[in-house]
């Protein structure tokens, strides 16, 4: 079998805004051998990934050192490279998210062929036939014609990968691709990469999670501080790793998790926070929750859990007046009145979701994003108070993100940013947090600090609603959990 290379690196060195992100990175892509990365938040896994494609460049002393072999020639210009390396990652998913366009999925994947977000022209006949290839082989032909924001993240991950795949690329690159996945999708969505893998390109992947390496990588690279710390095979590196305990979800002490006594009242007298009778949701027309009936207490924490496309993220939306019930439902939140503007809700209401983080376009300084949460905008148009960055700074060092502060929010990693986010939506000492896929990006320390952060939340008598595809991953202090099939209540009552 032909293993020539497709890119290599040579002690290739990456700085973005006068920081060193990438030192010494020696790595060969071959055809046919597949590569896994790991490493914690801010290790230069996505970087790296840009750098394969060519979007971020070497340091001009180390710029030979990355060679493209395309086209029977070997060369460190990147110039043609991205149109054989495709990168799907959150912030390609974002970028479609942001512009709140109603795009047809099948549109979507025809932008492949240009590389553009926006489908200029349909595409001649041979490319359509690409098109419903790529829908085949991801199994996505049920989506085709739906609109993209109707989508759960992991559909949207598909056609994106589908996206990729019609331009027929040399090499595939997956940052995060298991994100937004329940754990039945999960498992045939990783056995589907590892086909892709054999029938299309080689693949990079890189991931926090050790359980979502591919299946037949030939090698697997920790990075660590910019650099790679170890590199073998897949059964070594999990091997030297110790992934099976390592991977568990972290447990904690009687200190760091307060008990359900330490933060209500019994909750069967306790007042509802949030009330939702009789609530049927549609998106562009579509019905997406179906009759929903459900009331959180003051001292109830609950998990939303259910699989991909079941109305997760969509009741989220509704519990924080992002979306609206059909006439004859209603929603109460927090006690408030019906009249109560949505702005009046924000304001006592935090939120943490990939909609929201999409939202952040302008590389402003963390610190800054943090201070948006005074008002719940996107940026901040006063200067803000010497007492009210102290209070973000605070906010920030409970997250383990002070450090941070300074820098624009395009340079961090997506776990990095996902934390400044929760710091932000702290910054009002809301009543009421919603998160959505809160441990989606963030590596196993950075879990287990935020399962942390929610005890202590919740200690001081905030209440907590979060979804989540990973329950192995939910914080010892949620007490309740909804499920959701097919957008309708399959159960709702204390946590299983």
């Amino acid at each position: 079998m032909d293993h020539a290379p497709v890119v290599t690196l040579h002690r290739v060195d990456v700085r973005l805004g006068g920081a060193d992100v990438l030192r010494g990175i020696t790595l060969a892509v071959r055809e046919h051998e597949s590569w896994g990365l790991v490493g914690p938040n801010g290790s230069g896994k996505s970087t790296l990934l840009r750098l394969l494609r060519g979007e971020v460049q070497p340091t001009p002393e180390t710029r030979d050192g990355r060679r493209y072999h395309l086209d029977g020639r070997s060369t460190p210009s990147p110039i043609g490279a991205a149109a054989q390396v495709a990168l799907v990652s959150p912030d390609l998913q974002d970028t479609y998210l942001r512009r709140d366009w109603s795009m047809r999925a099948e549109d979507a994947v025809r932008t492949g062929f240009t590389g553009d977000v926006y489908l200029q022209e349909a595409p001649p006949a041979e490319q359509e036939e690409r098109v419903a290839e790529a829908f085949e082989l991801l199994e996505i032909g049920r989506l085709r014609r739906r609109s993209v924001l109707e989508l759960s993240t992991g559909e949207l991950r598909r056609v994106l990968i589908a996206r990729a795949l019609v331009s027929r690329p040399r090499l595939l690159l997956l940052d995060e691709p298991c994100d937004g996945l329940d754990p039945a999708t999960r498992a045939g969505f990783l056995a589907l990469l590892a086909r892709l893998a054999r029938r299309t390109a080689p693949l990079v992947v890189a991931t926090h999670r050790y359980d979502e390496l591919v299946p037949g990588l030939a090698g697997v690279a920790l990075l660590e501080r910019g650099r790679i710390a170890a590199q073998g095979s897949r059964r070594e590196m999990l091997e030297r790793l110790g992934a099976p305990a390592r991977n568990r979800t972290p447990t904690s002490t009687p200190t760091q998790t307060p008990t359900l006594a330490s933060t209500s009242t019994p909750t069967s007298r306790a007042r509802p926070v949030l009330q939702v009778e009789r609530a049927d949701v549609r998106i562009d027309g579509h019905p997406v929750l179906h009759g929903i009936d459900w009331t959180v207490r003051r001292g109830e924490h609950w998990a939303v859990v259910g699989p991909n496309g079941a109305g997760k993220s969509t009741l989220l939306r509704l519990a924080v007046g992002d979306e609206h019930a059909m006439p004859g439902g209603a929603v109460t939140r927090l006690g408030l009145g019906p009249g109560t503007s949505v702005w009046e809700v924000k304001a006592r209401v935090g939120v943490v979701s990939p909609e929201l983080q999409a939202r952040f376009r302008a590389d402003i300084p963390a610190e800054e994003a943090v201070l948006s949460g005074l008002t719940g905008g996107i940026g901040i148009d006063v200067v803000p108070t010497p007492r009210q960055r102290r209070r973000a700074a605070v906010k920030m060092a409970r997250l383990g993100v002070r450090h941070l502060a300074g820098r624009g929010i395009h340079s961090l990693s997506y776990g990095e940013l996902r934390r400044v986010l929760v710091a932000r939506a702290l910054l009002r000492d809301p009543k009421l947090l919603v998160l959505d896929e809160p441990m989606n990006g963030l590596d196993p320390a950075a879990r287990e600090a935020l399962a942390r952060s929610l005890a202590w939340m919740a200690s001081r008598g905030v209440t907590l609603v979060m979804a989540t595809h990973h329950r192995e991953e939910l914080p010892p202090v949620v007490t309740h959990e909804l499920e959701l099939r097919a957008g309708r209540v399959a159960y709702a009552g204390p946590r299983r």
